[in-house]
């Protein structure tokens, strides 16, 4: 297997559009990375800049040490899984999966050892002899997965490949390309708009925005040190609630939400992290998990104490999403509590939110205030 890395690859498309600006990257050797962010951000072009499917406008990218900007793809040593199969119908699952390697002209032994190979690891044994129609969803998927093991590449390249497939199905599938990754030791750069394929697949996730890699960490750092109010936004499900107002008061600062919004101190750890925008504008973030029913909040040392609203309820089975307004702006937030709790549209409700697990934002460059090296 091998590394990969970019060099401020750019690629600006014939009339005039940036597609991806300048992007820097190294995925380590055997790392499985994931590109995740909205349509349009520039992840899959990114990939395909990869593969050499797509030329780059500048920079320079390297696998396995060896710049490629201008080899074919066929020569890059990569294999890469689409979101549509592309399976031949009048072929076998043994001939999809052998296709390539007899184009190649690879000894029949060969051939015959790396399909059954590959066929053990997917649990396609049963399935050789038979034909696309017959299979399943998630039995192509794993063919076209089947048909880049067999290459034996430096580099696996997955292009959104879970989003033809049901809910179930994605989540099954996840599990068994995370234990591919494991079981082959291989270098895997998976591209999905999904952030909780991300969260949950990725040694490191690159978030991208508008063709801009916004933050490159681990699930858990992105999850719990966002360094900006999109990130934040984006990964988390439900989304982070969002509160815009201003940090009020030097010697004991506080947050005041526009209009007739809410108004507290903040605790005690971000006084001195918040001293110098006293007065700026600002916007708080809490995430849906921290802000709890006032019946749930033993062990909270600093809780925000709000009534609110029921303006929908959403029953997950062992947790419920709970939207409500504090505001007569009509302005929605949603919290993540025990379905146990009793509660019902159009009545109201006691909530707390954990200030200590609270997140700043300045709202010009909607960076993070409070950032790596903060305990939440």
């Amino acid at each position: 297997m091998a590394s990969v890395i970019l060099q401020n690859v750019k690629k600006v498309y014939e009339d005039g559009f940036v597609a991806v600006h300048g992007i820097n990257l190294e995925v380590k050797d055997k790392e499985f990375v994931v590109l995740v962010g909205p349509s349009g951000c520039g992840k899959s072009t990114t990939l395909r800049m990869i593969a050499g499917l797509e030329d780059i406008t500048e920079g320079t990218i390297r696998i396995d040490e060896r710049v490629v900007n201008d080899v074919a793809p066929k020569d890059r040593d990569i294999a890469m899984v689409f979101q549509n199969y592309a399976l031949y119908p009048h072929m076998t699952v043994y001939d999809n999966m052998a296709f390539g390697l007899t184009l190649r002209k690879f000894p029949k032994k060969e051939v015959d050892a790396r399909v059954r190979e590959a066929a053990a690891i997917l649990g396609l044994d049963n399935y050789l002899d038979k034909k696309p129609k017959v299979l399943s969803g998630g039995q192509r998927q794993r063919v076209a997965v089947g048909r880049a093991i067999v290459r034996k590449p430096k580099v696996f390249l997955f292009d959104e490949p879970l989003s033809n497939l049901d809910a179930k199905l994605r989540v099954q599938m996840r599990m068994e390309i995370s234990k591919l990754h494991r079981n082959l030791g291989a270098t895997m750069i998976y591209v999905t708009h999904d952030q909780t394929e991300a969260m949950t697949m990725g040694e490191r996730i690159v978030l991208m925005k508008d063709g801009v890699v916004q933050q490159i960490d681990t699930p858990l750092k992105i999850y719990d040190r966002p360094v900006n109010k999109f990130t934040a936004g984006f990964i988390g499900t439900p989304a982070m609630n969002f509160l815009d107002g201003r940090i009020i008061g030097r010697k004991s600062v506080g947050f005041k939400e526009t209009g007739d919004g809410l108004s507290f101190t903040v605790p005690a750890a971000m006084q001195k992290l918040l001293n110098p925008f006293s007065g700026k504008n600002m916007t708080m973030g809490v995430r849906p998990e921290n802000i709890y029913l006032k019946s749930r909040s033993a062990g909270i040392k600093r809780p925000l104490t709000l009534r609110a609203n029921v303006e929908a309820v959403e029953p997950m089975g062992n947790e419920t999403y709970l939207y409500f307004s504090t505001r007569k702006d009509g302005s929605q937030h949603v919290a993540r509590v025990r379905s146990s709790e009793g509660f019902a549209v159009g009545k109201p409700v006691n909530l707390l939110f954990d200030l200590e697990k609270a997140h700043f934002f300045d709202s010009v460059t909607e960076m993070a205030v409070l950032q790596t090296g903060t305990k939440r």
